[in-house]
């Protein structure tokens, strides 16, 4: 049951990492130019369907072995989540704008939170 849990748990982190940039919390306007967070924002899409069909896999998988297998890599995506928009691509140099005030603290939370489900799965008897 916890397993389930934690699966769905990932799924909906998953979607939010991914759709959530778009259209919930989004970064800074473009204009002509595309800034950095553009691309994290982009990049972020990609993670968050992937740890989102990882949750589907932990839902739909029977043994404990693969569950496993898959929060490791779940682990991954979402500690790669984090650094995008801190070290691998970036955001605006200046604090004040949209992607440092609000989407960024948001999608490190959502990244924060898939993992520790996916450590609990990583820990789980089950």
């Amino acid at each position: 049951m916890k397993n389930k849990i934690t699966a769905i748990g990932t799924v909906i982190m998953g979607a939010l990492l991914a759709l959530g940039p778009q259209f919930l919390f989004q970064p800074c306007p473009t204009t002509e130019k595309f800034m950095k967070c553009f691309w994290s924002c982009k990049a972020l899409i990609v993670v968050g369907a992937v740890l989102a069909l990882i949750g589907l896999l932990q839902l739909l998988s029977k043994e404990a072995k693969s569950r496993k297998v898959l929060s490791i890599v779940g682990l991954a995506l979402a500690v790669c989540a984090i650094l995008i928009p801190t070290v691998i691509i970036g955001g605006c140099a200046k604090p004040e704008m949209a992607c440092k005030m609000l989407t960024f603290p948001v999608t490190h939370s959502l990244s924060a939170i898939a993992i520790v489900l996916q450590g609990l799965t990583l820990i789980s008897k089950e």
